[in-house]
This record gives C-alpha cells, structure tokens and sequence, in this order.
C-alpha cells in the first residue's frame, strides 16, 4: 500500500488511494498513524473510487486512534490535491460521511497547494449543558454554543488563550458528550475579520488545526456579532480564510505534500 504523508495547517494526513477501503483499517490506523511505530499523523484517509453520478472520489477518514471521523476540512484538501496532482481538473466532488463537498484548485505550485471547500451549511449542534459543567480551571467562559458541519463542535469563548491547557480542558468538555464526543474550541475573536481558536479535536487530541472547527468557529462567532461574514482563524499550524455565504461556508486554506511510504498490509 502507497500512503502519501500530507500536511494541512499543521495537521498531518496519511492518503492512500485504493480501489476500496481495506478490512482492518482501523488497526492499520493506529499503526501508521503512531509517532513511536508509524509515520506520526492524525489520521488515516482512503480516496476511492464512487458508484454515484458526479461524484470524483469516495473519502473515508479514520482518526489516530481507529475511530471513523465523518469529515475533516484539512483533512480533504489533503485528498484533494493528491487527485490534482495526477488529474487536469480544477475541482473535484468528494463524497465524505456527512455529504458531498464541492472542492476547488486555486493555486499548486511544486508540492504545496491552496485549495477552497463548500463545508455546506452549518447545523444546530447537539444539546449545550449549563456552563459551569465547561468549567475547567485553566480558562475563564464568556459564552459557548454547538454546530454541526457534518461533525460536531463546541466553541466556547474565552477571555484570554494564554494559560488555556488544551490536553486538559479539552478531554475534560468532551467527556460531556460521550459516548459520541464532540471536538472543543477555545476562542479569542481579535476584530471583526480576525480570531484565533485552539483546539482539542475528538479522537486525535491536542492538535495545530481543525477546518471543520475553524468553520463552526467563524459561524458562531458571526452569530455572536464579533466577525464579519468574511475572516481570518489563526490557529497554531497557520491561517485560514473563511467567508459565510447563505448560510454556507467556505473554507481556504493550505495543503503540502510531505513525503511517500510504502508498507505491507
């Protein structure tokens, strides 16, 4: 099997291209996913082939710890430039758990890539408990909300993201929505086209950066009145651009090709 490392805003992708997804992926992505014994990444992504109409490629993601992740914003643009890399087209539709996503080519130059992605409208999240059960020590709540964009998210406000320990706030506020999970954001809004946000993302952790979380932020942020429909999340892997539009979101963002394994499964 050919799996090709990728790198999106700082979180680390392997792609495989198959003719179908194999049995026992979610213990091959343990393996290859582990930064002891593997190629030290967040997940596990499968490109293959779809039976429906219109449809380019099938994703099929698993996290770092073997379990199925319905859809990453990072996550796609990863596939997505390993099928322009070996394709003329300009934009692609990719089948993911939560929907087709419409995927465009901006920009590729040697091994690195900007590409946007239709996240399709944003949903109501699941249900918010009172704030104090937020509560973790190391972070003072202004406010919190849920969205859905095809996976679950809970953004919470924060007065400063100095001092915020993810590794341990994060699994504390996710352990709220078991045995389901929900990926955690912290958020500090600078203007009204500008925030930064840190992450704790179900079922890979601590990491640089979340498109799916990025895009539930800039949504609820707008709802909250802090940003404006279009606006720049800082996240410890690096920016992306995202602009509100009917209800919809666009994501844009960045994406390198890393480096390419071969292993026997």
């Amino acid at each position: 099997m050919r799996l090709i490392k990728y790198e999106g805003l700082g979180n680390k992708f392997l792609v495989a291209i198959q003719e179908s997804v194999p049995k026992g992926s979610t213990e091959l992505a343990v393996s290859v996913c582990s930064p002891e014994n593997g190629f030290d990444a967040d997940g596990l992504i499968f490109g293959t082939p779809s039976s429906s109409d219109g449809i380019d490629v099938h994703m099929t993601l698993f996290n770092a710890d073997g379990s199925s992740a319905e859809i990453s914003g990072n996550g796609i643009r990863c596939l997505a430039q390993e099928i322009f890399s070996t394709s003329k087209k300009k934009s692609l539709q990719i089948l993911t758990g939560s929907g087709v996503r419409n995927v465009t080519l901006d920009n590729f130059r040697n091994d690195e890539a900007e590409i946007s992605v239709d996240m399709g409208p944003v949903r109501e999240g699941p249900e918010l408990p009172l704030l104090d059960f937020l509560h973790h020590e190391s972070i003072t709540i202004l406010q919190a909300a849920t969205a859905d964009i095809g996976n679950p998210h809970v953004v919470i406000e924060v007065e400063t993201l100095d001092g915020v320990d993810v590794a341990a706030a994060g699994p504390h506020i996710e352990s709220l929505w078991q045995p389901v999970g929900i990926n955690v954001h912290f958020l500090k809004v600078q203007n009204r086209a500008e925030f930064s946000m840190l992450t704790w993302e179900r079922g890979a952790g601590v990491t640089l950066a979340c498109g799916t979380g990025a895009s539930a932020c800039a949504f609820i942020a707008n709802r909250w009145g802090l940003i404006g429909e279009k606006s720049e999340a800082k996240m410890a892997g690096g920016a992306a651009q995202i602009e509100l539009i009917n209800g919809k979101v666009l994501l844009k963002g960045k994406s390198r090709r890393v480096e390419e394994f071969e292993i026997t499964f």
